[in-house]
C-alpha cells in the first residue's frame, strides 16, 4: 500500500505536466521553465513589470523594456525608478487594465491605471499608455507614456 502512494503521486505529476503542455504550446512551457521572466501575453508582461518596480528590482524591470536611449519613455522610467527608490513606503496597490480586449494576444497598445499607496500619502493613481512588441523572449514594452486626466 505504501508504494501505491508513490505511484499515485507520480501519475498525478505526469497528468499535470501533460495538462500544461496541452493548454500551452511546448515553446511557451519550455521558455517559462527556462526563463522565469518570460511572458506570453501583454497583460502578464505589464503585471510583471509593475510588480518588479514595486519590489524595487528596477534592473529586472528594465529587462522587460525595449526603450531607445535618451527618449521621453526612458526618462519616464527613470523618474519612476527615482521616486520609488526615494520613498520606500510607497507600495503598489493595484494594476487596472482599461482596455476591453485585455486578454487578446493581438493587443499591442494597453492603457493601464496603476494605484500606489503610502502610509503618509493618500492613494495615487497614474494612467499609462504602454506599447508592447513580441520578441524572442516574450513581450517587451517599447513605449511607456503617462496619460493625464483619465
Amino acid at each position: 500500500m505504501r508504494h501505491s502512494r508513490y505511484v499515485w503521486l507520480l501519475g498525478l505529476s505526469v497528468f499535470c505536466l501533460i495538462t500544461i503542455i496541452t493548454f500551452k504550446t511546448p515553446q511557451t512551457v519550455i521558455s517559462a521553465l527556462a526563463d522565469s521572466h518570460y511572458r506570453n501575453s501583454p497583460r502578464s508582461t505589464i503585471q510583471q513589470f509593475w510588480s518588479l518596480m514595486d519590489l524595487r528590482q528596477t534592473e529586472l524591470a528594465r529587462d522587460l523594456l525595449s526603450l531607445p536611449a535618451g527618449s521621453l519613455d526612458e526618462n519616464e522610467f527613470i523618474a519612476w525608478q527615482t521616486l520609488l527608490n526615494k520613498d520606500p513606503l510607497l507600495t503598489l496597490r493595484k494594476v487596472e487594465f482599461m482596455n476591453s480586449d485585455q486578454d487578446s494576444l493581438s493587443s499591442q497598445t494597453v492603457v493601464v491605471r496603476v494605484y500606489w499607496t503610502s502610509p503618509v500619502q493618500e492613494v495615487q493613481n497614474v494612467t499609462f499608455s504602454m506599447n508592447l512588441k513580441q520578441a524572442k523572449k516574450g513581450w517587451r514594452i517599447e513605449r511607456i507614456k503617462r496619460i493625464n486626466n483619465l
